[in-house]
């Protein structure tokens, strides 16, 4: 009776054990909500009851393979569904720790960030001043570098202006050196002069006597005589005076104005020198600018020239025929047209003549960007509206202005500004300015 009652107390607290709800979940009592778990007769393989048997180690087996059995069967799905539970809530936890994790990170970098930004902050503002304070330095340099090359000009310039007046002084000093031997010479000559001319009149006292023949031979001899001495004058004395702007051009620190030149030597006029066209060293001869000079005159006022070297005015024939019969000039024509475009023309020969050949001029070997107006009037002579010397039925000088004419409309440029245009090439001009340069 043990045996059985300790089967029957096991399968008891098994039933008690094994008791759950409908839903699957374990029951705390034995309410109707509790399924019931049935318990088959044991049986053994011969389908004799165990009990009848009392076989306590099969029927120990079966009970449990049928324990294990409900117990899956039962509590399979709930169990799932449980871990499913459980998993969502594990990610919902998961993902508030990681969102959160997240804010406090952000937070952190938003704080580094910040303290990034005030250390850059301040470097910039430390950068700044160290910039200020090398401008400033940069500022005091250049300052005292300024002062500094100021000062090299200055010295510069006081030593320019006292070798500048060394150089003059000197060069005085030789002139005055020149002078007093060039009076000496020249004492010298009257003194022979005065000496030979009573010797000349003597002898010519007994020829005039001798015979009427021999006057006409002693007076040739004494102009020859005179024209000699003039020579050695002008020989001795005139190399003290400029003839022209290319004399004067020797000169490196001339500058461009109005000087006195002494085309014969002894007589000065006054004069436009060029020192910047081409080199320098050109006697402006002809400048027409504005119209304010008047070129309508007779053929008196040509030669000797007129108008007002710094600003219109013609040189005169008679000084451009000393000057180019003395050595060998050329010819620069420099033109403006009504576009002011400027152009110019350069004849490397010019010439004129004397009066007796009415001023007749020369001008050759052309070059330059205005055409070459003079070609047709090359040789011809001067004319004016008082003496018309061209080769055409009327006057042109009446008409077009004083001029070289071989036939009007070429070239005239010495035109009444006030009626009508200056002409080149029959091309209509504005300005023009006519200048000569000895060649060396």
């Amino acid at each position: 009776m043990n045996s059985i009652g300790k089967i029957i107390s096991f399968i008891l607290q098994t039933c008690l054990l094994m008791s759950v709800l409908v839903n699957g979940k374990p029951c705390s009592n034995f309410s109707a909500k509790c399924q019931e778990v049935r318990l088959p007769l044991v049986s053994n393989k011969l389908n004799a009851p165990h009990i009848a048997e009392l076989d306590i180690t099969s029927m120990n087996k079966e009970l449990k393979t049928y324990i294990q059995d409900d117990i899956e069967s039962t509590f399979s799905e709930n169990i799932h569904r449980m871990v499913k539970n459980e998993q969502e809530d594990l990610k919902v936890s998961m993902v508030q720790d990681y969102s959160s994790e997240i804010n406090t990170t952000k937070t952190e970098y938003d704080k580094k960030i910040s303290h990034i930004v005030k250390n850059l902050e301040a470097k910039q503002e430390e950068l700044q001043l160290e910039i200020s304070d090398v401008n400033k330095n940069l500022s005091e340099s250049e300052s005292v570098l300024n002062s500094k090359i100021t000062e090299l000009l200055r010295g510069f310039q006081e030593g320019h202006e006292r070798l500048k007046l060394v150089m003059l002084s000197d060069y005085l000093s030789k002139l005055q050196k020149s002078q007093d031997a060039n009076r000496e010479t020249i004492n010298d000559l009257a003194t022979d002069l005065k000496s030979q001319f009573a010797n000349l009149s003597q002898e010519f006292k007994k020829d005039f006597m001798k015979s009427s023949v021999n006057v006409q031979t002693h007076m040739k001899k004494q102009e020859e005589w005179k024209i000699n001495l003039m020579e050695k004058l002008n020989d001795t004395y005139a190399p003290l005076k400029d003839k022209d702007c290319s004399q004067i051009r020797r000169n490196p620190t001339q500058l461009s104005g109005v000087y006195t030149i002494y085309p014969d030597g002894f007589n000065g006029i006054q004069a436009y020198c060029d020192m910047s066209t081409n080199g320098g060293g050109w006697t402006v001869i002809q400048r027409r600018i504005d119209g304010t000079t008047n070129f309508d005159r007779i053929w008196v006022d040509y030669k000797e020239g007129f108008g007002d070297p710094k600003k219109e005015y013609w040189l005169g024939n008679k000084y451009l025929n000393i000057l180019t019969t003395n050595g060998k000039y050329e010819l620069r024509v420099d033109l403006t047209d009504t576009n002011n475009k400027m152009m110019y023309a350069v004849y490397k020969t010019f010439s004129v003549g004397g009066e007796s050949s009415q001023y007749k001029h020369t001008s050759e070997g052309y070059s330059g960007t205005a055409g070459d107006a003079m070609k047709r009037n090359n040789g011809m002579k001067f004319s004016t509206k008082d003496r018309d010397n061209d080769t055409y039925s009327s006057n042109c000088a009446s008409v077009c202005g004083a001029w070289w004419y071989w036939a009007c409309g070429y070239s005239e440029l010495n035109a009444n500004m006030k009626k009508n245009k200056l002409r080149w090439q029959t091309h209509n001009k504005i300005k023009a300015t006519m200048m000569i340069r000895k060649l060396m």
